[in-house]
């Protein structure tokens, strides 16, 4: 399939996107935040999840006694997000459609989080700056960032090129790597065939991430006034360029 044909991110794959992402263990995310949180002293309960997708973690917030709140571009993903709480009981959830790079959230926050890669769709470094520029900026004095991103090593070298096969449920999807060594940028092309009510339909969309070294990210951050750590995914050890996912922590 050319690939004219492929949708943009995250707009026909929203009502399959939980299923896709089955496999990930988001109560453990969410408690190693919570550890973080712990070991800097952070005792409040409001939290602004910037790329909040569909809302597993803002739902896992909320159980956990958090007040929340979500941004994102995704009409799409926020829909399927809006569902989730339409039916849950832990108190309210304020949902914003908007762009990570300029948050404009009424308010400030004390802690605020952007997970599962979300940093990486941000393909320029000028993005990259504007919206960590906007999460400093969103931030109580003293608060808090707790971001993930894939590393250089993992889109380049794990990822690289290449096409694998899954099945998730009644889902059947082909997924196509492609990593440009000139701009760091791997591209994605899911297709999916879902079968449905005895039909099979085929739903394609096209998924673009930018890796950026360490060093990069901790200047960027060290520029607008952060202090930070950066480690290595799920764990309080030093990040080094060599490991998938790193975490980062960064303070107002």
């Amino acid at each position: 399939m050319k690939s004219g044909a492929y949708r943009p991110a995250f707009t026909i794959i929203a009502p399959y996107y939980d299923t896709l992402m089955s496999f990930v263990n988001y109560p453990a995310w969410v408690t190693y935040i919570e550890n973080i949180l712990m070991l800097h002293n952070r005792k409040e309960k409001r939290i602004l999840d910037i790329a909040c997708g569909t809302g597993i973690c803002l739902e896992l917030w909320s159980q956990r006694g958090y007040a929340v709140f979500g941004l994102d571009i995704s009409m799409s993903m926020l829909a399927i997000c809006k569902q989730r709480f339409a039916h849950l009981d832990n108190g309210p959830v304020h949902l914003i459609n908007g762009d990570m790079r300029q948050i404009g959230f009424a308010g400030k926050m004390p802690i605020i989080t952007c997970l599962y890669d979300s940093l990486n769709h941000l393909l320029s470094v000028d993005d990259l700056f504007g919206c960590l520029q906007s999460v400093y900026d969103g931030l109580e004095p003293g608060g808090i960032f707790i971001f993930d991103m894939n590393t250089v090593h993992c889109l380049r070298d794990e990822w690289g090129n290449s096409t694998f096969d899954r099945r998730d449920g009644n889902i059947n999807s082909i997924w196509t790597n492609r990593f440009d060594l000139a701009t760091y940028i791997s591209t994605l092309e899911i297709s999916l065939k879902i079968n449905e009510n005895g039909t099979t339909k085929t739903l394609n969309e096209i998924h673009r991430e930018r890796g950026y070294r360490l060093s990069l990210i901790h200047d960027i951050l060290a520029k607008l006034g952060f202090k930070s750590s950066l480690y290595r995914h799920l764990t309080f050890q030093p990040a080094q360029e060599s490991d998938l996912r790193i975490i980062g922590v960064a303070e107002k």
